[in-house]
């Protein structure tokens, strides 16, 4: 069962977000904000990362920023909902694709959607001989 690291700071969303990925058969662990997941990516091994990018104390772009100097080849997935009076929506998640997200999502979406990208990513980095 492979094991992801989910950093959302609003608690309804990360728990949306887990309980999908738990039924889908996924051993989730859960980041309030980018300094707890980036101390848990410090300590642990993850086949994918789901990060917010508008998130307090470190956002999730420089928590992608840090996890390519950690584990520059984990799949990460970038959701954000818009940083209102700080940056667009698109904005957000081109700069979360020019910092090496495999996969953006505009808030809401659809949890089947996630899931459905979260198992070809995780296929993708295990047949290139990544653990899961």
């Amino acid at each position: 069962m492979a094991r992801i690291l989910l950093a959302e700071d609003a608690p309804e969303v990360r728990a949306s977000i887990r309980e999908f990925l738990e039924l889908a058969g996924f051993e989730v662990d859960e980041a309030p904000d980018g300094k707890v997941a980036s101390d848990l990516l410090d300590q642990r091994s993850y086949a994918l990362l789901i990060t917010d990018l508008w998130m307090p104390q470190v956002d999730g772009l420089d928590l992608l920023k840090h996890l390519r100097k950690v584990n520059p080849n984990m799949p990460v997935v970038a959701i954000s909902g818009g940083a209102p009076g700080r940056a667009p929506i698109d904005y957000s998640l081109t700069l979360a694709e020019s910092w090496g997200a495999d996969a953006v999502m505009n808030k809401p979406f659809d949890n089947d959607d996630l899931v459905e990208i979260v198992k070809d990513l995780i296929a993708q980095y295990a047949a290139k001989g990544n653990p899961q």
